[in-house]
């Protein structure tokens, strides 16, 4: 797969700074610290991606996705899904964005669908009912 079809897909379609590739280089550095070989393994592949595409958005590079970044590429591809799940609990279309944060991070599901107008409370039973499954 091309990374532009990629970012039309599995996006929100904008441009991704260079402080996100910096991010998953921080991540990176913590799991290190942790001797973690799983999470550097993880955070490795992480930065290449969003490394990717910082080069897309930057350079206009369209090239296919790197092999060292596949299981960063699927793990945000498989996020889709549960995204769609979420949309769907909350009433909204499940199609209504490609969004593909990290789910199991309440924060993050309360500030992304606040910006569709969902509340707090619902957020967070939608959290509670698809991704921990109470």
């Amino acid at each position: 797969m091309k990374i532009k079809d990629y970012i039309k897909e599995y996006t929100l379609g904008t441009k991704v700074p260079f402080k996100d590739v910096l991010g998953e280089i921080k991540e990176f550095i913590a799991e290190v610290i942790k001797f973690d070989r799983d999470g550097m393994s993880e955070e490795s592949q992480d930065i290449f991606h969003m490394l990717q595409l910082w080069l897309y958005w930057q350079f206009g590079i369209n090239g296919e996705i790197w092999n060292i970044s596949k299981d960063s590429v699927r793990k945000f591809m498989d996020r889709k899904k549960v995204w769609q799940e979420i949309y769907t609990y909350t009433g909204l279309d499940k199609n209504i964005s490609n969004y593909v944060g990290n789910y199991k991070k309440i924060e993050k599901v309360k500030k992304h669908l606040s910006g569709f107008g969902v509340s707090s409370d619902k957020a967070y039973e939608a959290f509670n009912v698809v991704v921990l499954k109470k």
